[in-house]
């Protein structure tokens, strides 16, 4: 049974594309630059009946300016909207990993910010610290982990796990992880991180220095690299992973399912 890896799978994919987008910058729609903060605001201008028309232009000046991603948001038509007149299309450029901008409605305790579980994923914490106590509630170990978290000066906190440290008294382990107001985006997520994932993908270079805790296996038929990762985060969230890497890819010799296997992370 043939095996490939994801890289070259990618590498597959990329080959079949037109020489013109190898390099290209590529578009987001506006669900997934909706919680992105881009580098910057660019626009061309030229003959263009639509916004759409520009999206070869916008995407070239993009790659040129160091982003991966554009959103186009805008265009100033010209006069008389014929074909002849020059217009101008803006776009918001976005770099591979752009940072998710914090929602106004955050929900603090004792000052600090309380992290849903996709933001935890994406930044990077600069501490976890461990509790152990006994708690009645997730009530009573949020207020604790909140606590501990305004001590360290902390601007947001997020409860990454808890478990049973001695089942005769009832006391639990707590792990909290502790981030910065600018914490930086952890660099092996390789994939546009959009608020509301459970899971993230790592990159090539990540995988090789991570140790998975687990290895899973699911099948399918996909048409493409981006429908296997798409699955293979389902498949992650489920068995309670907060990173994940596809690992092989192989078909059956009838060619009509793939078995795809899966590291898992924490």
């Amino acid at each position: 049974m043939k095996r490939f890896t994801k890289t070259s799978i990618a590498l597959a994919v990329l080959l079949s594309l037109p020489v013109a987008n190898l390099y290209a910058a590529q578009p987001l729609t506006a669900k997934e630059s909706r919680h992105l903060v881009p580098l910057k605001e660019i626009s061309v201008t030229g003959s263009y009946l639509q916004a759409n028309n520009a999206a070869n232009d916008i995407s070239r000046a993009a790659d040129e300016a160091g982003a991966k991603y554009y959103y186009i948001t805008a265009m100033e038509s010209p006069a008389n909207g014929t074909s002849s007149d020059r217009a101008i299309v803006y776009a918001n450029i976005y770099s591979s990993n752009a940072p998710i901008t914090v929602e106004q409605n955050v929900t603090t305790y004792n000052g600090v910010v309380s992290y849903g579980r996709s933001k935890a994923l994406y930044y990077l914490p600069f501490e976890v610290v461990k509790l152990k106590g006994n708690y009645n509630n997730t009530s009573a170990i949020t207020e604790a982990a909140s606590k501990l978290a305004a001590e360290k000066n902390a601007y947001a906190f997020y409860i990454d796990s808890i478990s049973s440290a001695d089942s005769q008294n009832q006391a639990q382990d707590i792990d909290v992880a502790l981030y910065k107001k600018d914490a930086p985006v952890r660099d092996y997520i390789v994939t546009t991180a959009i608020q509301g994932q459970d899971a993230y993908e790592i990159s090539s270079d990540a995988f090789k220095r991570m140790t998975p805790y687990n290895t899973i296996s699911f099948h399918g038929s996909f048409n493409n690299t981006s429908e296997i990762s798409e699955a293979a985060q389902k498949h992650a969230i489920a068995n309670g992973a907060h990173f994940y890497y596809v690992k092989e890819v192989s078909a059956n010799s009838a060619g009509t399912a793939q078995t795809i296997f899966v590291n898992l992370y924490k």
